[in-house]
């Protein structure tokens, strides 16, 4: 029996449930390449800039497909965009998985950001189609934490990798992948779930960037994918610096991935903390203190390697913490101010924006330990860092110029 509703009812908390849970799924893949960036550095003998291409290529791909695919759910039903990108998904990490080298590699991590490009905003949309006030916001920030949670656990798949080969772990996400396939048909909304009665010129933004709350919201969200990258994308090479000899210890190497996947999942409860007292407080005044916050806990983060490693470890959980708090608040704020019938071409051109910061975040954090001296310099360290900093110093700036009743239009 099919969950799938129709266009016109309001998604049911199962029909919620199982595309939050595809979306995990779906993500197996997504931090494989961040978990095990070590033995890929060591075995297809990368520079760090290379291995911030690597890492930072599938928001590159998210950035280019995002616009047209998101786009075209203000003329085609999302259901249609999702099913398609989900099987590319799949596709991408079978391929990934019979990779030799770092080319080919970078083509398959391109395609599943252009498969994630089609089933992360599009998925959002047909799930909010039809809702309204603050239970659109809830939703938006439940399925913006599901992002979180399939990031988080595919950062624990990365183990399978260091037990089994990381081609095991991507064969894996494969394998799951095409279990999203077959949820998302059973459960997705039927029909016209993304259209609107007068769809507009695929890629004409005009109506979107002269929208100032828009455009602030735009590089709100840029400035927190940028400023967490450190954390995120780089944290296991961080920590097995900070390790030293230790982290050739397998115990040691299983404990960095687990607080790899913690910082991940500490996405979910920080996103809907943070969008809870975003409607309680008003977006601009807690999205702009997140964001001060961030500047101090993730752009400092470098110094935190001349203290001892369990204190490591411990500030690295806080500090992971904080810089992902504004996630779901700036995601449901966009989606509050979008005009209804431009609603596609905004959330395509935010995810665009904030994936293109996620991937040059990444690689100038490469390139950044390159230029001064590479991952065994402590200096290398804080001067990355500090450009995560920056970012989330831009974030603040630009949140600062939200309007105080941007939460006013919705009922509570």
């Amino acid at each position: 029996m099919s969950l799938a509703q129709s266009a016109t009812a309001a998604p049911s908390a199962p029909v919620i449930a199982a595309i939050c849970a595809a979306e995990i799924l779906g993500l197996a893949g997504f931090s494989i390449v961040p978990a095990l960036l070590p033995q890929f550095i060591e075995a297809w003998l990368l520079t760090n800039t290379q291995a911030g291409w690597l890492a930072g290529i599938v928001s590159a791909g998210n950035m280019l497909a995002v616009i047209p695919l998101v786009s075209l759910t203000d003329s085609r039903p999302a259901r249609q965009i999702y099913l398609a990108s989900s099987a590319l998904s799949a596709l991408s990490c079978v391929g990934m998985g019979l990779c030799d080298s770092l080319l080919p590699a970078l083509g398959f991590r391109a395609l599943a950001g252009i498969a994630m490009a089609g089933m992360y905003m599009p998925g959002l949309r047909a799930l909010t189609h039809g809702v309204e006030g603050a239970t659109r916001a809830r939703i938006a920030a439940w399925y913006t934490s599901s992002f979180t949670i399939g990031a988080s656990l595919s950062f624990l798949l990365g183990q399978v990798g260091t037990l089994l080969g990381w081609r095991s772990a991507f064969a894996m996400a494969g394998i799951l992948g095409a279990a999203v396939v077959l949820i998302a048909w059973a459960a997705l909304p039927r029909g016209d779930s993304g259209r609107e009665e007068e769809p507009q010129p695929l890629l004409d933004f005009r109506p979107v960037l002269a929208n100032r709350d828009v455009l602030a919201l735009m590089v709100g969200y840029a400035a927190a994918i940028w400023g967490c990258v450190g954390l995120r994308q780089w944290i296991v090479v961080f920590l097995t610096f900070c390790a030293g000899d230790q982290a050739n210890v397998p115990a040691q190497a299983w404990i960095i991935l687990v607080v790899g996947a913690v910082i991940s999942f500490l996405g979910v409860p920080a996103g809907l903390i943070g969008n809870e007292l975003a409607i309680r407080y008003g977006l601009r005044t807690i999205a702009t203190l997140v964001f001060v916050l961030s500047a101090a806990a993730g752009g400092l983060f470098g110094f935190t390697a001349m203290l001892p490693y369990i204190a490591v470890l411990g500030l690295s959980v806080a500090a992971g913490f904080i810089v992902q708090g504004n996630f779901s608040n700036l995601t449901s704020g966009v989606l509050a101010v979008a005009a209804p019938r431009y609603r596609g071409a905004t959330i395509g051109l935010y995810s665009c924006i904030g994936f293109a910061a996620g991937f040059l975040g990444t690689l100038l954090f490469g390139v950044t330990l390159d230029q001064f001296g590479g991952t065994s310099q402590l200096a290398a360290w804080i001067v990355s860092f500090c450009t995560c900093g920056l970012a989330c110093l831009a974030g603040a700036s630009a949140t600062i110029f939200l309007p105080r009743n941007i939460w006013q239009r919705w009922p509570h």
